[in-house]
């Protein structure tokens, strides 16, 4: 099982930190979730738990990893998975690999890339976006989701769009 801990400032205080299971069991009905794998082997246990609590938004399987990628993908084709891109020098990856959405950081993001995405049918989600301005022209040059670690700020922004 994923699982981890966390210690509050009082030693005392051990807090559990929610699994994959508990996060698709409370927010899977309610919100967009971007399942980012970090590390190679965890296929089988994501699939089996997105089988035990399906999503019911959409959502996302993403790593920086293509490996990672494509051993989901060939445990299950339908999970949509997502290219997580920080380096000019790998973005075009995501054209060989079987992706739904494409998520490079957002100075790799331009009209250019996103009508190439766009025209293959796939998604673009950027981040990491905190300040206004930019959340505001990613919007206009389309892209299909926002990663912020400003959340309100983006909501509000976003609202309209």
């Amino acid at each position: 099982m994923i699982r981890g801990v966390a210690i509050a400032k009082t030693p005392a205080a051990v807090l559990a930190v929610p699994t994959l299971g508990d996060v698709l069991r409370l927010f899977g009905g309610r919100a967009f979730l971007n399942i980012e794998l970090k590390v190679a082997g965890l296929g089988r246990e994501i699939l089996t738990l997105l089988r035990e609590h399906p999503p019911q938004k959409e959502y996302v399987v993403s790593s920086f990893k293509p490996e990672v990628l494509t051993a989901i993908h060939g445990l299950d084709p339908v999970i949509p998975l997502g290219f997580v891109c920080e380096r000019r020098d790998e973005l075009n990856r995501w054209q060989e690999l079987p992706v739904a959405w494409v998520i490079p950081q957002y100075e790799l993001a331009d009209q250019t890339l996103i009508g190439q995405v766009h025209a293959s049918g796939k998604k673009v989600m950027v981040w990491t976006v905190n300040r206004e301005d930019r959340m505001r022209r990613f919007a206009e040059l389309g892209v299909d989701a926002v990663i912020s670690d400003q959340t309100e700020v983006a909501a509000q922004v976003l609202a309209g769009d």
